[in-house]
């Protein structure tokens, strides 16, 4: 079974942070802090589950949904969110609460039992 996840986050500390505990726990992780390598990546490659910041520059993370979704209909995607963003604030209420993880603090714990149950749940 596909285990690979798609990372893109413009936070190098983030990044890191979560790239190292999915690795650990035995997913394959792309990184990539440009949302527009993410759509090179993701034509390319049939990711599981797609973990993008909400806002990032020159592209929202329900941006880079869409577009992906509209050819790879089975990826999850998880949306991590700064709380103190007017501009997330405002896209998150079409999001799924289920598929928000919180960034300030960031809670690896969540990230991983979310990340777990979209594997195991999938929509």
């Amino acid at each position: 079974m596909n285990q690979t996840i798609l990372l893109v986050d413009q936070k190098p500390n983030t990044a890191a942070l979560v790239s190292t505990y999915l690795r650990a726990d035995g997913f394959s992780v792309d990184h990539t802090p440009d949302p527009s390598e993410a759509l090179k990546f993701a034509s390319h490659m049939k990711y599981r589950v797609v973990i993008t910041d909400l806002v990032m520059r020159g592209m929202t993370g329900l941006d880079l949904y869409r577009e992906i979704r509209s050819y790879n209909g089975e990826v999850r995607f998880m949306f991590l969110l700064s709380v103190s963003s007017d501009e997330a604030i405002r896209l998150m209420g079409s999001l799924d609460r289920d598929d928000v993880i919180k960034k300030e603090p960031l809670s690896i714990n969540e990230v991983m039992y979310k990340v777990r149950a979209a594997l195991t749940n999938s929509r």
